[in-house]
């Protein structure tokens, strides 16, 4: 009676159960000559001896397949937000409110918050790749229908479809870097991933702030300059980011997804898309498969550090809604000025980052090269900066406004605010990835889900507060709220996160 290999999809659990417990025994049996290092550190996961294994693409292939991913979530919020500098004229242009027309700028995040749910089960179906590509040429579409309309609600349209098409960028580029690159890499790759995201509204601001001032050009240009970036983002995914799922072969688990015959490359083969195909008995519908992320609500690493991330990031798309309006108003601010404004936001974002990829990385090499036994929360030790930031950028921001003369007090408010967020977005979602690899991309469309959908509210409330109350009030509120949980969630998880993770046990559905 023959044997048949078994088939998984890659992930940092490929070859056991329990991947912490794995890392001690690989740890312990450095010496083994089957065992793959690289500098002194065991390779986790461990890279199969096949040249298609993403773990075993050059150096060109993995960090070029990483920045078309960065890039392409880098332009399609850039899209989001250079509508955002010409709030006031866009208003005058659509015969509607400055309050109502800071509607089209905010509500793209919603769909970055809901759409993603659509897409990553819709990747478990047809891969990642098509998956990327279909949802670039919709966010192409959505950008062409703003740039061309005539009235609000046409351009509310638009701006969905916008928001719908980029988001998949968010939810699934951070899992699709984490199937290329090892362990002790991820914290700076994927920190590449977070930084685009963090920096993408402030170098909108710069960029449609100058557009917008430019009367040749106007708000509808903000839009169509996006989408030719976004065009050659299109060419690049093309050439440059296959799928990245990878069928690795393997006796520890119950078989789930098996490869294609093996014989002569099919259609689609020669365009690098691999179509997952699961085995009869496993065979599940697109609702199972959409509505499965849900139980990741009940494991507390991942609902816990996200909803502590969801109230430091709360005021972010608050201070990028309410900069044109306030610096107009207050620091009669041109839209060129606001737009480059959005400097002060880039700069914070690009400091957090050197710390953050960085110590990241240094926490993991330690721990691998000490021969500890590996947890996820030491990367939490380098999330200390953040809290300290995060309320800090909020409190200068909101009192040097109400109580300030100078333009540049808020600003610098702004950097350090978003200095802590970057730390905070790299640290949390490596975190969160690390924690159960096999379900990564449902554990990115839960955090992804409150980080936006809290964010989203804020220019709700954030305006009749500023009205009612001045600027102190709200941003001092988030800044105390930022410090009061964090106790409560990430310093839980810093304390007692493997024992909690241990006693929730492993979701189990990734093997599908």
């Amino acid at each position: 009676m023959s044997t048949k290999k078994e088939a998984i999809p890659h992930t940092d659990s490929d070859m056991v159960e329990d991947p912490e417990k794995h890392l001690s025994e690989c740890e312990d049996a450095v010496s083994e000559p089957n065992l793959k290092m690289r500098d002194g550190v065991v390779l986790m996961p461990q890279p199969s001896d096949d040249p298609n294994d993403p773990l075993n693409w050059s150096w060109f292939s993995k960090h070029a397949a990483m920045f078309t991913i960065s890039y392409l979530a880098l332009v399609c919020y850039v899209a989001v937000t250079t509508l955002v500098t010409g709030t006031v004229p866009l208003a005058k242009s659509m015969h509607v409110s400055k309050s109502t027309a800071v509607y089209l700028g905010n509500t793209p995040v919603a769909l970055y918050a809901v759409a993603p749910w659509f897409w990553s089960p819709l990747s478990h179906f047809i891969g990642r790749r098509p998956v990327l590509l279909m949802s670039n040429i919709i966010a192409i579409v959505g950008a062409a229908v703003v740039t061309t309309s005539k009235t609000y609600a046409t351009c509310m349209v638009g701006r969905v479809i916008l928001g719908a098409g980029g988001s998949a960028f968010w939810t699934l580029g951070p899992a699709s870097i984490g199937d290329i690159f090892f362990r002790h890499e991820k914290g700076k790759k994927i920190g590449v991933s977070t930084l685009a995201i963090v920096v993408s509204p402030f170098l909108g601001t710069i960029i449609g702030g100058p557009i917008i001032e430019n009367d040749k050009l106007g708000w509808p240009a903000s839009q169509w300059i996006p989408l030719i970036f976004m065009g050659v983002g299109l060419i690049m995914q093309i050439f440059f980011l296959p799928e990245t799922i990878y069928i690795r072969e393997t006796r520890a688990h119950p078989a789930t997804i098996s490869t294609s015959a093996p014989g002569k490359p099919t259609f689609w083969d020669r365009y690098g898309i691999h179509i997952p195909k699961r085995s009869e008995e496993k065979q599940h519908s697109f609702f199972f498969i959409a509505t499965r992320p849900f139980v990741l609500f009940k494991y507390p690493a991942v609902i816990l550090s996200a909803f502590w991330f969801g109230i430091a990031y709360m005021m972010h798309v608050g201070i990028t809604s309410e900069i044109p309006l306030i610096f107009e108003a207050q620091y009669n601010f041109s839209v060129l000025g606001v737009g480059l404004s959005g400097f002060s936001g880039l700069i914070g974002a690009l400091l957090g980052e050197v710390y953050a990829g960085p110590s990241l990385d240094l926490i993991a090499k330690r721990a691998l090269k000490q021969g500890h036994e590996w947890r996820p929360e030491y990367r939490l030790k380098a999330i200390w900066p953040a809290l300290i930031t995060v309320p800090g950028g909020l409190i200068m921001f909101g009192t040097s406004i109400q109580f300030g003369n100078a333009w540049i007090t808020p600003l610098i408010g702004q950097t350090v605010y978003i200095f802590g967020i970057e730390i905070a977005t790299t640290v949390i979602q490596t975190y969160i990835l690390e924690c159960y690899p096999r379900q990564g991309a449902e554990a990115n469309l839960v955090f992804n889900l409150i980080r936006n959908l809290f964010s989203y509210t804020s220019p709700f409330f954030a305006q009749p507060m500023i009205a009612n109350l001045g600027t102190a009030s709200p941003f001092g509120l988030f800044a105390a709220l930022t410090v009061f949980f964090f106790p409560f969630t990430v310093g839980v998880l810093m304390w007692r996160g493997k024992e909690i993770r241990d006693k929730g046990g492993d979701p189990g559905w990734s093997r599908d």
